[in-house]
C-alpha cells in the first residue's frame, strides 16, 4: 500500500474518532432528543477538595460519556442494529407480540394472575371504599371507581409465544368489579366494554405501539363517564363533539410511548390512528362539577384531550395519590399528602377513581386507606 495511502487512512480513522468530541464541543448537528432518557450530565467545575476527594473524576466521566457528540444517534443505531438482528428492545421490561404489539411483560403477568392479592384484600379495600362512598354521599359528593381498559385483556390473542399460560387464575380485575357490584359501588368497567367494542369499532381503540389507550379511545371513554356522572348526580354537563375524524399514520400524544421508548431509528410498525376534532358542546343550564381524579398514568391523558379544562371545575388530579396536577401546573412527589386534600374532598362534588388492571393491586396508592381513617377514626391502625 502507497505511503499516502495510508497516511489518508490514518488521517480518516482519526478525524472519525474526533468527531464525536468536535460534535460535543461545537454542537454542529443537533441530534433528536431520546425518549425517556435522563438528560446528560452537566459539565463539572474543577475543584482541589473535588479532586482530592475523587468526586471530580466521577462527575467529569459522566458529562464527557453523556455529552459525547452524537450519542443519541449512536444509540439509536445501536438499538436499531440490535433490534433487526436479534429482535432485543432497548427499554424497560417491553415485550413484542404477534404482528409488532408491544406489550410490557409485567402486565402480561397481571392478565394471568401473577399479581393477585385475594379476595380477602380486595373485600377489605371495597369495603373501606363503600364506607367512604357512603359518607360522601351523605354530603351531596359522589364516588366514581372507573376500571380503564388494559391491553392485555384486549389482545390476549398476540401475546408473545414463550408468555402465554395454558390456564388463567383468578385476577385482581374480576374480583374488584365482582366484589364492587356486591357492595353497590358507582363503577365503571371501561376495560369490559373496549373489550367488546374491539371487533365492531372502525376507530382505534388500543394502538399496538403503545401501553395506554388511544386518543380516540380516551375521548370515547370520558364521553361515557361525563353521561355516568350526569345520571347519578342529575344534571347536564359539557360534552366532547366531533364531527370529523382525521386519520393518519403519525401517531401524536401517548399513542406510540412503548414504540418511542425503544428509540429506534425507523418505526416498528405502521397502524393509521384516529384523531378526532373536537369542539366541547356547551347549553344552557350546563353544570361543571367539581371532579378530584385519584388514579395512575391514564389520567393525564384526559388532561391532554381537554377533558379536565372544559367539562369541570376547580378540578385536581391526584396521580399516584402523590403527584398533584391542576390547571396545567405540576407538583413534585407527595405534593398532595403535603396539602389539604381532605380540605379539597371537602369542597368539590365528585371524587372519580381510575386505575387499569395492572395497578389494581395497589389501587388508590393508599386514598382509600387514609380516607377511611379520616371518615372513621376508629378504624385507625
Amino acid at each position: 500500500m502507497e505511503p499516502k495511502v495510508k497516511s489518508c487512512l490514518l488521517f480518516s480513522v482519526i478525524l472519525i474518532l474526533f468527531i464525536p468530541s468536535l460534535q460535543q464541543l461545537l454542537s454542529v448537528v443537533k441530534s433528536g432528543e431520546l425518549y425517556n432518557y435522563p438528560p446528560p450530565a452537566k459539565d463539572a467545575d474543577f475543584a482541589w477538595k473535588d479532586w482530592m476527594a475523587g468526586t471530580y473524576q466521577v462527575k467529569k466521566g459522566k458529562y464527557l460519556d453523556e455529552g459525547m457528540g452524537f450519542r443519541p444517534d449512536l444509540i439509536r443505531l445501536n438499538n436499531q442494529f440490535e433490534y433487526n438482528l436479534f429482535g432485543v428492545l432497548h427499554t424497560w421490561k417491553a415485550v413484542e407480540g404477534k404482528g409488532h404489539n408491544l406489550y410490557m411483560d409485567s402486565y402480561i403477568n397481571s392478565y394471568y394472575g401473577g399479581d393477585y392479592i385475594g379476595y380477602d384484600s380486595v373485600l377489605k379495600k371495597m369495603v373501606m371504599l363503600k364506607a367512604i362512598s357512603d359518607t360522601l354521599a351523605g354530603l351531596g359528593k359522589s364516588l366514581i371507581l372507573i376500571h380503564a381498559p388494559a391491553k392485555e385483556y384486549m389482545y390476549p390473542e398476540f401475546f408473545p409465544e414463550d408468555m402465554k399460560q395454558p390456564i388463567r387464575t383468578t385476577d385482581n380485575l374480576a374480583t374488584y368489579l365482582r366484589t364492587g357490584d356486591s357492595l353497590h359501588i358507582n363503577q365503571i368497567d371501561f376495560n369490559g366494554w373496549f373489550c367488546a367494542l374491539k371487533k365492531d369499532s372502525k376507530e382505534l381503540l388500543y394502538p399496538k405501539q403503545g401501553v395506554h389507550w388511544s386518543v380516540y379511545g380516551s375521548y370515547l371513554a370520558a364521553d361515557s363517564l361525563i353521561r355516568y356522572m350526569e345520571q347519578l348526580r342529575g344534571i347536564k354537563m359539557v360534552h366532547p363533539v366531533w364531527k370529523n375524524i382525521v386519520h393518519t399514520t403519525e401517531p401524536r400524544a401517548s399513542d406510540d410511548d412503548i414504540a418511542r421508548s425503544l428509540n429506534l431509528i425507523y418505526p416498528i410498525t405502521t397502524e393509521v390512528f384516529s384523531y378526532p376534532e373536537v369542539t366541547f358542546s356547551t347549553v344552557a343550564g350546563v353544570v361543571k362539577p367539581r371532579v378530584i381524579y385519584v388514579g395512575d398514568s391514564f389520567l393525564p391523558i384526559w388532561i391532554n384531550d381537554g377533558i379536565m379544562d372544559n367539562t369541570n371545575t376547580n378540578w385536581q388530579v391526584w396521580q399516584w395519590f402523590s403527584i398533584l396536577l391542576s390547571d396545567g401546573s405540576r407538583a413534585g412527589d407527595h405534593a398532595v399528602l403535603e396539602s389539604d386534600w381532605i380540605g379539597a374532598i371537602d369542597n368539590t362534588d365528585c371524587v372519580v377513581i381510575m386505575y387499569t388492571a395492572i395497578n389494581l393491586s395497589v389501587l388508590g396508592n393508599g386514598f382509600i386507606e387514609a380516607a377511611y381513617r379520616h371518615y372513621y377514626p376508629a378504624g385507625k391502625g
